[in-house]
Parts: C-alpha cells; sequence; structure tokens
C-alpha cells in the first residue's frame, strides 16, 4: 500500500511538472520568441530598405562615402550623453551570467541598440546580431521582472517564473534566429558560455527560437542567409584543403583581436564623445578606394553578408579576396576600436569567407564557393572561442548539410590555434 501511494505521488508530481513546462512554453517562450523575432525582423527589413535606398541614391554622388561620418560620431554620442559610455556585448554577456539584472537594465540596453544601429546602419563595420542580442536579453529580462511580479498578486503566473538567466537567453534566441535565419545555430548561440552548452537553457531556448523564426519566416521568407550557387558533393580531398584553411583562419582571427585592442588603445586618448570622428574619418580613407573601382561591393558596410554573396556569385582572384580581407578586419577593428558597437559574428564570417575565397582562387578554382564557406565557419570559430555553433550556423545558412564534414576539420583546426596562439 505504501509503495502504490508512493508511485501515485511521484506520478502526480511528474504530471505537474510536465504541465508546468507546458505552460511556460505556451505562454512564456514562444510569446516571448515571437515578439524579438518581429522586432528584429523589421529591423533587418528597414535595414535592407535603407541600404537599398542609400546605394540608388548617395553613391552616384559620392555621398555614400559620408556616412561613416555620421553613423560613428552619432554612436559614441549617444552612448556618452544616454549615460553609458565606452561598451562591449562581451562585457555585458559575462556579466550577465553573474546578474542579469546588472548587465541588461531596460533603458541603458535601449542607449545601446540605438547606438548599435547608428553604427550598422549609416556605414560602420558590425553585425546585426549585437543589437539583436542587446534588444532581445534586455526584453527577456524586462518579461521576467513582469511575471515575479505579477506572482505576488496571481497564483496563475507564479507557476510561470523561470530563472532570470533563462529568460535573457531565451529573448536572445529568437533575436538570433531572425538575423541568423538559422534557429537552431541561434539557441545554440544563446545558451552557450564559455564554449559549454548550459543544459538548463538549452530547451527553452530552442522554443523560443523556433518561435522567433517562424514569425521571420512569415514576413521576410525563408531564403537561406548565405547562397551557394551549387550543391556540394563531399569529396575526400577537401578534407585535406580543410587543414590549411583552419590553420589560416586561426591565425587571422587572433590578428583580428591583436588589430581590434591596438585601435582601442590608440584612440584612447581622444573623448569618447569625439572619438567616433576619428573613427568616422578612418572609414570614410578606407571606402574610397574600394568605392571609386568597385562601387557596388559593399565591402565594408554593416556585417557582410551581401560580402559574402558577392564572393559566391562572383568569385575574385586571390589578390582581390585578400585586398577584401584586409579591408574588412581593418574596417571592423576601427569601427569597434573607436568607441562604434554591435555584434562580431557576422564580420567574422565575411573575414573567413575573404579568406577562403583566397584559398578557393589558389587551391580550388573548378569549384569556387566551398573554401569561401569552409573560411567563414572556421574564422567565426575561432574568433567566438566555439565549435559546434559555426558548423550549425554554416548547414543553416547554406542549406547545404553536406559541407558539415570538411567544416568540422577546418573550425576545430582554427579554434585550436586561436587558442593556442591567443
Amino acid at each position: 500500500m505504501e509503495t502504490s501511494t508512493t508511485a501515485s505521488t511521484r506520478a502526480k508530481r511528474r504530471n505537474l511538472r510536465v504541465l508546468a513546462h507546458g505552460r511556460r512554453i505556451l505562454f512564456l517562450m514562444l510569446p516571448l520568441g515571437a515578439f524579438t523575432g518581429w522586432m528584429m525582423g523589421l529591423a533587418v527589413a528597414a535595414y535592407i530598405a535603407i541600404f537599398a535606398r542609400f546605394q540608388r541614391v548617395l553613391t552616384p554622388h559620392h555621398l555614400i562615402l559620408l556616412l561613416p561620418m555620421v553613423g560613428l560620431p552619432l554612436a559614441t554620442s549617444i552612448l556618452a550623453f544616454g549615460g553609458v559610455g565606452e561598451v562591449s556585448l562581451g562585457e555585458d554577456l559575462e556579466l550577465s551570467h553573474d546578474d542579469p539584472y546588472k548587465a541588461f537594465p531596460f533603458l541603458p540596453s535601449v542607449v545601446k541598440v540605438l547606438a548599435c544601429f547608428a553604427t550598422i546602419f549609416l556605414g560602420g563595420s558590425a553585425g546585426l546580431e549585437g543589437p539583436g542580442k542587446w534588444f532581445g536579453a534586455a526584453v527577456g529580462l524586462q518579461c521576467h521582472r513582469m511575471v515575479r511580479f505579477l506572482s505576488r498578486k496571481l497564483q496563475f503566473f507564479r507557476r510561470l517564473l523561470m530563472d532570470a538567466h533563462t529568460m535573457v537567453a531565451c529573448g536572445a534566441a529568437g533575436a538570433l534566429a531572425s538575423v541568423f535565419r538559422a534557429p537552431l545555430a541561434a539557441a545554440l548561440f544563446a545558451a552557450e558560455h564559455d564554449g559549454t552548452l548550459l543544459t538548463p537553457n538549452l530547451v527553452p531556448t530552442l522554443v523560443a527560437s523556433a518561435s522567433g523564426y517562424i514569425v521571420f519566416a512569415a514576413m521576410m521568407g525563408h531564403a537561406p542567409l548565405l547562397a551557394m550557387t551549387r550543391p556540394y558533393v563531399l569529396n575526400w580531398h577537401e578534407i585535406w584543403m580543410a587543414l590549411p584553411l583552419g590553420l589560416a583562419c586561426g591565425l587571422g582571427s587572433s590578428f583580428f583581436s591583436a588589430a581590434q585592442s591596438t585601435f582601442r588603445k590608440r584612440l584612447a586618448w581622444i573623448p569618447f564623445p569625439l572619438r567616433g570622428f576619428a573613427g568616422g574619418l578612418g572609414l570614410v580613407l578606407l571606402m574610397i578606394p574600394g568605392h571609386l573601382l568597385l562601387p557596388d561591393v559593399p565591402v565594408m558596410r554593416g556585417g557582410g553578408v551581401e560580402l559574402v554573396n558577392h564572393l559566391l556569385a562572383a568569385p575574385p582572384s586571390l589578390r582581390l579576396a585578400l585586398i577584401f580581407l584586409g579591408v574588412k578586419v581593418i574596417a571592423t577593428a576601427l569601427t569597434l576600436g573607436c568607441g562604434g558597437i554591435g555584434g562580431t559574428w557576422l564580420p567574422a564570417v565575411a573575414m573567413g569567407a575573404c579568406l577562403g575565397s583566397a584559398f578557393d582562387a589558389w587551391l580550388l578554382p573548378s569549384y569556387p564557393g566551398l573554401l569561401t564557406m569552409l573560411g567563414a565557419t572556421a574564422f567565426a570559430g575561432a574568433f567566438n572561442e566555439t565549435m559546434l555553433v559555426p558548423v550549425v550556423f554554416l548547414a543553416e545558412t547554406t542549406a547545404q548539410a553536406a559541407l558539415v564534414v570538411p567544416a568540422l576539420v577546418a573550425t576545430t583546426v582554427a579554434y585550436l590555434v586561436a587558442r593556442e596562439w591567443d
């Protein structure tokens, strides 16, 4: 009798836990992911429309060169006069694992998101995943604050309470799923910390990411983020090509880190609100040769998705690919070093694609695009100190699952080289 009662009690507790998980999925994770996905969908649509207009209206008169002189000073001014000052997404994410409420207070987070948009929309070299992660995390935290407040009033909300860290990760996952157009990679990216997947966050972030992507896809369609011109068929000899490419990407990511740190130190003597003018002037000087020679190739602009798709559609020569790489590395390091803010994942993907495109021109001219994408994955993994997320990101954003095998080799080598070199 006693055993039967114990089993019945355990079954009731199990059913209650399942019911609680179902409530949280239905009333918290799905709406949170959908809202952040919708907001970032609007941001992506605005980004595409604004730059198409800039390209059409400003390029013929060469006025597009002046955009960084507006965007970066505006970004540093927003941060300075908004009371935030010099910030780093990486530092905020690190702080959020100790105290999310200190890392993502709502009004400072809004200021940071506005500065991100000023940086990215007006000519800086940074990725939309930066404001997406800040915005999604801040919304997730406010959702946790609201549920915690309502739980003191109503029993229903008491059953919805979740850890603040989990809510932050869910908000970030919903936003990243829209920017990446890759729900699984976004969920893993949001749940990962220091190369370790935090299991308590994984299930909620998967749900929120899926919800965010569904909303985004309804707005913008299901087209892959990165468009390879033909399907890839796995061949063993390309595994060997992934080894030197991974080595080069590991060293390249270390150089990018050093360049970013150097610009930050060299420009530190300039008062922060004025630092954006120095960075904007540097970007203008960097843009002039490319604008005159290749006005339709967006080498520096934003995260670099347009650049990667250009490399896939019109493979460059070895020399031109290396020039693209140098310009993107310096432009991104200068943008972030002078006080502009934004994501580094997509710029790292673009840098790796440029390096991979150089390897394509050198080693595999008969099949351009393959090493371009392997370089994108390896460089992003090395710089962000992760091996699994970039490979999943590659498979989702290209719709080419066969790329996973050589990408695993290139990304692992790049990760190990970057870790030892740094």
